[in-house]
């Protein structure tokens, strides 16, 4: 499958790397283990399943789709699996683990947001987390024009990121607070937030109800991360 289209010099460069890059399997598979001992994966990825709401023959994307802990769950309930990356390594780990599993279903590209070359309404679902955040806003507002296009009529959209719910208090004492509730992992969110493209929680609002989706559902865990689960308009 032909997934790189050919880019305008005056689009956003989404394979420039920012944040961790891995050099080999190994390191991606240490990374996978610290992730699963820091957060239910599998519960999680359970209730993104529930939220999507797939026919038995279904079609669903993961965009950055990392470790492929979501994609290779999603290819044991539907009928055809995509997952896409902009990472070689992450993807040669995730096909090793598909083939382990004998996953015969699940497809892999390099692509991304901005790169992949799907046709109209191919996939009933698409499942992003914790990579839209590498993209600024106008780009953001690029990519969910993108994915509507692939999506079937009533299709739905899952995308869980860092978005930041700062409200009425003073800019220093938000990012203060929540970089302190951070423990271990305070210097990567501090990397996080002064190096990436978080957005604001009503700024993703608008950005997806702007793309012709409908917010159905919507949670937020502490400040800073939320999950939207949203419609494609008819």
């Amino acid at each position: 499958m032909k997934m790189r289209k050919k880019t305008p010099p005056w689009q956003w460069n989404e394979f420039q790397q920012i944040g961790t890059d891995y050099a080999s399997e190994a390191e991606v598979a240490i990374y996978d283990r610290r992730m699963r001992k820091m957060r239910d994966i599998d519960m999680e990825n359970a209730g993104i399943l529930e939220l999507l709401r797939l026919p038995s023959r279904g079609a669903v994307l993961e965009i950055g789709t990392g470790t492929g802990a979501f994609i290779r769950t999603a290819a044991k309930r539907c009928a055809r699996a995509v997952g896409i990356d902009i990472s070689e390594v992450m993807l040669r780990y995730v096909r090793t683990r598909a083939d382990e599993e004998n996953l015969q279903n699940l497809e892999l590209c390099r692509a991304g947001f901005l790169t992949h070359t799907f046709a109209p309404e191919t996939f009933d679902g698409v499942v992003s987390g914790l990579a839209f955040h590498h993209l600024p806003d106008v780009w953001k507002a690029v990519a969910l024009e993108r994915i509507r296009r692939i999506l079937k009529p009533g299709g739905r959209l899952v995308l869980l990121d860092v978005v930041f719910d700062w409200k009425s208090e003073a800019p220093e004492a938000y990012f203060e607070r929540i970089v302190s509730a951070a423990g271990e992992n305070r210097k990567n969110f501090i990397r996080h937030i002064s190096q990436e493209y978080s957005t604001l929680a009503w700024i993703m609002e608008g950005l997806l109800a702007r793309a012709g989706f409908r917010i159905e559902f919507q949670r937020a865990s502490g400040d800073f991360l939320m999950l939207f689960c949203a419609g494609k308009d008819l």
